[in-house]
């Protein structure tokens, strides 16, 4: 693997020096001196290669007069070789082709250090800098984690080395050697940095191009391309608020109690945070079982996480050493899935606790993959702490269901705009898409692309519009023996349903959608009475967890007068 990602790097690494030698160039020629010269001949030189593509090179021969000394010089622009990116050499060519036939001057640029040494264009193309930028990024960015893959690879996975801790799997993992586990936050942090510079590297020249497109050739369909700088001005803003969060709360490893997490007991920590201790302050605590595989093939293939069992506290918090000190106490059911402690195939299980907090200055969001191993360990974190602890997180899911049910007298009410972000998200990018497809449709006559990106685009478009759009109203009916729902979209009642309280045979939840939240995976449930003449109704929706979806079911039961 080594020596197959050695090519895909050096195309890189040839790709990035050729573009670094570009802007150090043309930083050089803003100080070269503009003269006068005569243009002897000048045009386009073709080449087209047995696939037939053909490639264009802009050719001139000039004379011009520095400090009382004539010189006759060759080189066109800073790029010296023949390309198909753009038309430049076919324009420049032509222009100069021209010049030559008329007898004009053009001016050059003279290096006045090396008078023998001009140029006629020293602007940069951007053009070509952008498609150099993919190569330096996919060739060289495939070929380093090609090379990186099987460094860790093999560290990862040498013979015998599983089997040598049968009887303590969790100590295959170099990062599971003690019971302190280090969040991926450093990681994490590394790697905005990188993603944001590298979409950034190859998005920057985009406005550029896209003012040729607009202004001169009035392709206004260009302007979607806008969207790939304003995202790397957001993925810039992520970078620097996962610095700033590196750079306030540091390592703070989890101190786990047990050591690993038992599964078919508890899971428990310990938390020191560099920060002043407030009782206003409210720590969640999440611990996840995530199955995490690869999903389709080819160029498609991408990672994808789900969650089998999830559950989210707040942590008690108190004065600690070093500000503030947060502990928490999980109980695991039995028969989830342990941990892999190497991540060598395709798909493997992991355990995930997240905490998070809003804090006055910068939040605290990260996350730690600790090892979890059937058995029955208790945590020796403080009864008093757990107690606490469970009394805070009742009170936690109270609130976030009243945020989620709005009670208009007896009714409830589950108003427009949830998920508001996400729903946000789905409709810019099936505005994009739609966009995207409109245009290849009808400017590009490309029925086959345009179908895909514009369907795409439209579904996931009006989705998240009704998602976004629609509301429920739970109720008694007026004579208080069933209940009536009314989902509405922009207010109008669209749908009307009813249910006897003696046809109900029982409330129960399912997983409605899931998604990432905050940067921990999160499910979405509805809760809905099973009825006896069979099919449902629904009661509730967007309840974030077990837990909340739970809590929804007895407020939903006490309101509604449901005595099963």
């Amino acid at each position: 693997m080594m020596l197959f990602a050695l090519p895909f790097f050096g195309v890189g690494v040839w790709a990035t020096y050729s573009i670094i030698s570009t802007f150090i160039e043309a930083e050089a020629m803003q100080s070269w001196v503009p003269v006068q010269a005569r243009v002897i001949s000048g045009g386009v030189d073709e080449n087209t290669d047995s696939e037939g593509s053909t490639t264009y090179k802009a050719h001139a021969e000039y004379k011009y007069s520095y400090n009382g000394q004539d010189y006759t010089a060759t080189r066109v622009a800073i790029d010296t070789t023949a390309d198909n990116i753009g038309h430049a050499h076919e324009e420049r060519g032509e222009a100069l082709a021209a010049a030559a036939n008329e007898g004009r001057s053009i001016e050059v640029y003279v290096d006045p250090e090396m008078p023998y040494s001009a140029v006629i264009y020293r602007d940069v193309r951007w053009g070509m800098v952008a498609f150099k930028g993919l190569f330096a990024v996919l060739f060289g960015g495939a070929g380093l984690g090609m090379m990186i893959a099987a460094v860790y690879k093999k560290r990862r996975t040498d013979p015998g080395t599983i089997a040598s801790y049968s009887d303590a799997p969790w100590l295959a993992n170099p990062d599971w050697q003690t019971n302190e586990i280090k969040s991926g936050s450093k990681g994490k942090m590394y790697f905005t940095w990188i993603f944001a510079g590298i979409w950034n590297l190859v998005s920057a020249p985009l406005p550029f191009l896209l003012r040729e497109e607009v202004m001169e050739k009035q392709n206004y369909g260009a302007l979607i391309g806008l969207i790939f700088p304003v995202i790397g001005i957001g993925l810039l803003v992520w970078a620097v608020r996962a610095t700033l969060e590196w750079k306030r709360f540091g390592a703070s490893p989890v101190a786990l109690d047990p050591f690993p997490a038992a599964i078919g007991g508890q899971a428990g920590g310990t938390i020191e945070l560099p920060v002043p201790f407030d009782s206003n302050n409210a720590f969640r605590i999440t611990l996840a079982a995530v199955h995490s595989f690869e999903s389709g093939s080819g160029k498609n293939r991408s990672r994808r996480e789900t969650s089998g069992w999830e559950q989210s506290v707040v942590g008690y918090a108190e004065p600690g050493l070093y500000g503030t000190r947060v502990q928490f106490r999980f109980d695991i059911p039995a028969g989830l899935p342990p941990s892999d402690a190497d991540k060598g195939d395709d798909t493997y299980d992991l355990w995930r606790l997240g905490i998070r907090a809003d804090l006055p200055g910068i939040d605290i969001n990260r996350d730690y993959e600790i090892p979890a191993y059937p058995g029955t360990a208790k945590s020796h974190i403080p009864d008093r702490a757990a107690q606490a602890s469970a009394v805070a997180t009742k009170v936690m899911v109270e609130q976030d269901l009243r945020s989620r049910i709005v009670m208009q007298g007896e009714h409830m009410f589950y108003p427009m705009g949830r998920n508001l972000f996400s729903c946000l998200m789905g409709i810019l990018f099936g505005a994009v898409f739609a966009s995207v497809g409109a245009f290849l449709l009808v400017k590009e006559d490309a029925w086959f692309g345009g179908a895909i990106f514009g369907g795409i685009g439209l579904l996931v478009f009006i989705g998240c519009i009704y998602a976004v759009a629609n509301s429920l109203t739970v109720k008694r009916d007026s004579m208080g023996s069933g209940v009536e729902t009314v989902r509405c979209l922009f207010g109008v009642p669209v749908k009307t349903r009813y249910a006897a309280l003696d046809d109900i045979l029982s409330l129960q939840r399912d997983s409605t959608s899931s998604s990432q939240k905050d940067g921990r995976y999160v499910k979405f449930y509805r809760v809905f009475a099973k009825l006896k003449s069979g099919g449902d109704i629904t009661l509730g929706e967007s309840f974030e967890g077990e837990a909340e979806a739970d809590a929804a079911i007895a407020f939903i039961r006490e309101k509604l007068g449901i005595g099963i």
